[in-house]
């Protein structure tokens, strides 16, 4: 991957109804999916911590889930 996407506002809301929830990491607050049109790995994450709830969250384009 060469260039990092990461999404949030209108373009996170849009691209999240399409994708698969495949698992949660309720110590980490991060939510795993896959977009099974295509086979892309997305993490829902608050990358905001001094933020009151995280901030407000995003959707991150990976290459490998942490636990692959």
């Amino acid at each position: 991957m060469d260039k990092e996407v990461i999404l949030t506002g209108g373009e996170f809301y849009l691209k999240k109804e399409g994708l698969k929830k495949i698992e949660v990491d309720k110590e980490n607050w991060t939510i795993f999916y896959v977009d099974e049109t295509n086979n892309e790995k997305w993490i829902e994450e608050y990358p905001f911590a001094e933020m009151q709830g995280g901030g407000f969250p995003q959707l991150r384009l990976v290459e490998k889930f942490p636990w692959e």
